[in-house]
Parts: structure tokens; C-alpha cells; sequence
């Protein structure tokens, strides 16, 4: 069924929290636990942090955060506060019964690897890796697995709930829908040409749209033509919720870029957009932010 989601709706009930237009009204908190995990993906070692309720239950639903290009887990720290963007997320889902793993991928952060050789297929490996590994935690229930993709991340999320069944709901907050457009614009349409003459392991330095410069290999820019998260998503049955901010300068336009993964989708699904940017505009504060985290976690009570 398609939807447009506007964040307004009556009173709903799920498991012991109430939410009352849009928002979720406290009822029953918990105390949020983060511990600082490692696991391997391939060859490298990748590291995260798994925020857990502090809840004797061994039924805990847990979601995936995977960050955006050229990003690490606990960057864009929101404005008036200390938090980064998922350190927040993290401890909202958790204060409402749900787990989250939010990680590096291999060449960001803190994780081993090498920033040029990112690509979106050794990301995709990455988050399968983060799957598997959830499934160690004696807390959380692997048939009750989501994930949350910011930016690239949400390229990633595309990928891995249309190719991982144990998947059953994703949210797309500014996800990339048609790279080679993306990234023409955010790295410079001269860089993905040269790409197309070089060898490969070729490292390709680029313009940044937003001010610097960044290397990556032939590699990278192969993929702007073979993976496909919009094509992807049409092969995933489970639960599809879409953000959109309508003045995204970097996946753009909004919301046309957001509703094509909803058009495609087959299932459950909702499109909630905003009057905001490509990061809901949280360097100037929560408000935005906190909205989108409190309709994903709406979401998230309802499909997993």
C-alpha cells in the first residue's frame, strides 16, 4: 500500500509505550547500557558500539545505524548538545526497548582498512558481517532485526534488506537512490569520468561539493553503475520506511529521490518527509532530528 506519511496520528499503543500525534509519550522507560564490540568482516576489524535496554528480557528487537559517505558511527554531533547524530538515536530506541549496533565501517573511524578501497559492495559486506554478529547477543531476538541507513548508509540498507532475509524492517533516512547522480554532483562529474579511463586500483582524487578533497579507487566509481539500490529494493518483501527532507542539497530532489524506493517497494511502507536538509538540519539544533528518531521509532514498534 502507498502512503505519504505526515507526522500527525491519533493514539496508538505498542508494547507499553504510548505514542500521541507523532510523538511517543514516556510510559515506560529503560535505562540505556553501551558497550564498545569488535567483530570481523573478511580480512579486517571492524568496531562498534551496541547500546542495550537494561531490560532482563531476551526478546529485545535491535536495528543496525550504518553512517553516510566519508562518515564514521558517532559523527555530526547535534547542535546544543553532546550527542552525535546515532549516539542520540541510540539511546532513544534503546530508552523504548530496542537495541541498536552502530559501527565503522572497514576504512572509517575506528575500524582497520583503508579509506580508498570503499565501495558499496564491501559495505554491504560489512553490514551482513554486523548481522551475523547480532545474532551472538543472548539479549536481542535475530528474528526481530531492522536497520537504518543514513545517506550512503541508506544505499547500503537498500542493498542488504533486499540480499539478507534477516531483515524484516529498514528505514532509509536521505538514502541514495541513483548514485552515479549522487555522487557526479558530490564528487564532480570530472572525477567519475576520468574513472572510466583509468586502470583499476587506480586511486582518483575528487572535489568535495561541500569544500576538501577525498581519494578512492577505480573501484568506487565502478559501482556508480552496477549497484542499484532503487532495482534492489524491489526485491525486498519486508517493512519500507522512507525520509525525505525536502531541501537535501546532496540526494536531490526531495521528495522525487526518496519516493522512487517507496514506488518500487512491494510491502509495508510508509514516506515521511520534512521541511529540512540532507542531515535534518541538526548542526543548528535537536528539533528536527529528534523528530525523525522518535516517526522511525513509531515505525520500528509497529514492524519489528
Amino acid at each position: 500500500m502507498k502512503a505519504i506519511r505526515v507526522p500527525l496520528m491519533l493514539l496508538v499503543v505498542f508494547f507499553s509505550s504510548v505514542l500521541i500525534f507523532g510523538q511517543v509519550v514516556d510510559t515506560t522507560q529503560y535505562s540505556v547500557v553501551e558497550r564498545e564490540v569488535s567483530f570481523m568482516s573478511e580480512d579486517g576489524l571492524i568496531r562498534g558500539i551496541i547500546a542495550l535496554p537494561e531490560t532482563e528480557s531476551v526478546n529485545t528487537p535491535v536495528v543496525l545505524l550504518l553512517h553516510g559517505f566519508a562518515g564514521h558511527m558517532n559523527d555530526l554531533i547535534v547542535g546544543g548538545t553532546a550527542e552525535s547524530m546515532y549516539g542520540m538515536t541510540a539511546r532513544i530506541l534503546a530508552e523504548y526497548g530496542i537495541a541498536s549496533l552502530r559501527f565503522d565501517f572497514r576504512g572509517s573511524g575506528l575500524s582497520e582498512g583503508d579509506w580508498q578501497d570503499t565501495t558499496f559492495s564491501g559495505q554491504i559486506r560489512d553490514a551482513i558481517s554486523a548481522l551475523s554478529f547480532l545474532e551472538m547477543f543472548p539479549e536481542v531476538d535475530p528474528s526481530r532485526i531492522g536497520v537504518i541507513g543514513l545517506s550512503q548508509g541508506g544505499l547500503v540498507a537498500a542493498c542488504v534488506a533486499a540480499r539478507d532475509q534477516r531483515v524484516k524492517s529498514a528505514v532509509l533516512w536521505s538514502a541514495v537512490a541513483i548514485p552515479v547522480h549522487t555522487y557526479s554532483a558530490l564528487l564532480g562529474s570530472d572525477a567519475v569520468e576520468t574513472s572510466l579511463k583509468v586502470d583499476p586500483g587506480t586511486a582518483i582524487v575528487a572535489n568535495l561539493s561541500w569544500g576538501g578533497t577525498t581519494t578512492l579507487r577505480k573501484e568506487f566509481f565502478d559501482e556508480l553503475f552496477t549497484i542499484n539500490p532503487v532495482a534492489e529494493i524491489a526485491h525486498y518483501p519486508g517493512s519500507l520506511m522512507v525520509v525525505a527532507g525536502l531541501t537535501d542539497a546532496i540526494v536531490f530532489p526531495q521528495p522525487q529521490a526518496g519516493t522512487l524506493f517507496i514506488e518500487y517497494h512491494r510491502g509495508e511502507e510508509r514516506i515521511f518527509v520534512q521541511d529540512s536538509g540532507h542531515i535534518f538540519d541538526l548542526f543548528e539544533g535537536e528539533e528536527n532530528l529528534r523528530e525523525v528518531i522518535f516517526e522511525t521509532l513509531e515505525w520500528l514498534l509497529e514492524t519489528l
